[in-house]
């Protein structure tokens, strides 16, 4: 019994030596595992194409996000994020993440199919709600 322990440790060492630096270690493979997800996570959202430019819009405008600050602070120049919003360019997924942050939306709203039209999205508060946005017109 002794002997087979000795020589599992001995295996143990000699793979150790011959693996490569950083290959053990708690971090290393947790960060391994985490990348994974996150690869997963990116081929979802893209499988589903690219983000709703109405969803992003209603994120800026809940959170009162407006003008070229807004551009600046997610790392691009104006009109950026107005391209985004009208479906012109797509954020890349630093971008996109930069605008959850910013937000506070997760990034999965941003890849929600757009509101109905007719109901619209109505933003609430102690005085009541109104429709965020144009509202919609009458038949």
């Amino acid at each position: 019994m002794a002997d087979d322990l000795s020589r599992a440790r001995e295996r143990r060492e000699r793979h150790r030596s011959t693996a490569p630096a950083g290959t053990f270690g708690v971090g290393t493979r947790r960060q391994m595992q985490i990348a994974k997800v996150m690869d997963k996570v990116r081929q979802a959202e893209r499988r589903h194409g690219p983000p709703t430019p109405e969803r992003i819009t209603i994120a800026l405008d809940i959170c009162g996000l407006y003008g070229p600050e807004v551009d600046e602070t997610l790392g691009g120049q104006e009109p950026m994020v107005d391209e985004w919003e009208t479906g012109e360019r797509i954020p890349t997924d630093e971008q996109l993440q930069a605008l959850a942050l910013l937000t506070g939306f997760p990034i999965n709203f941003f890849y929600l199919p757009p509101p109905d039209p007719l109901t619209g999205v109505l933003l609430c508060s102690e005085d009541g709600c109104e429709p965020l946005g144009e509202t919609p017109s009458s038949p």
